[in-house]
Order: C-alpha cells, then sequence, then structure tokens
C-alpha cells in the first residue's frame, strides 16, 4: 500500500456524528420545507414571453420564406411551360414549312 493510498484511508476513515446531529438535521429540514416557495422575481416575469415572441416570429419568418421560395417556383414551372408551348408551336410551323417545301405541288394543285 503507497502513501497515496494510507493518507487517503486515513483521511475518509469513518467517524461517528456529534450528538443531536439527527435531529439537527431533521429540524432544518422541517424549517426549509415550512418556507415559502421561491417565486420568480417580478422583474423576470418578462423573459418567458420574450422567449416565446422570439420563437414565433422565428416561425413566422421561416414559414414566409418558404412560401415565397415556391410562389417563384410555381413562376418558373408556369414560365417553363408557356416557353415550351411556343417551342413546340415554332417547331410545328417550321416542321410544315419544310414539308411543303419537299413535296412539289402535283399538276391538280397548280390551280390551273
Amino acid at each position: 500500500m503507497t502513501d497515496l493510498e494510507k493518507e487517503l484511508r486515513a483521511a475518509l476513515r469513518p467517524v461517528e456524528p456529534e450528538d443531536g446531529f439527527a435531529e439537527r438535521v431533521r429540524a432544518r429540514i422541517d424549517r426549509e420545507s415550512r418556507r415559502a416557495p421561491r417565486r420568480t422575481p417580478p422583474s423576470l416575469l418578462w423573459v418567458p414571453a420574450a422567449l416565446a415572441a422570439s420563437l414565433l416570429l422565428g416561425l413566422v419568418t421561416v414559414y414566409e420564406r418558404e412560401l415565397a421560395h415556391e410562389r417563384q417556383g410555381l413562376e418558373a414551372r408556369r414560365e417553363l411551360i408557356e416557353a415550351l408551348r411556343v417551342t413546340g408551336a415554332k417547331l410545328d410551323l417550321a416542321y410544315r414549312g419544310v414539308s411543303d417545301a419537299s413535296h412539289p405541288p402535283k399538276a391538280a394543285d397548280t390551280g390551273a
């Protein structure tokens, strides 16, 4: 056993409490339990309300940002569909033009 262990054993050896120790502890517990419960000081009553308001403001901000993002996405979708519609119409027109040019009119179609 090292010196440190011996010192620890000596310092932590069981000690009998003084006479009346248990009664003093019980009396103190009784005194403490009879005291009025601690109340929050009036100067700090606004803190929970401020925290709730901050949380609510943060949630509303996130919600509004998500709505704006969704609106932008819907507008981009609408513009893409319109662009595809216009492109399709132009391609149809070009196809008809190429198709008409590659087939010469028949004799019966000359209008003569």
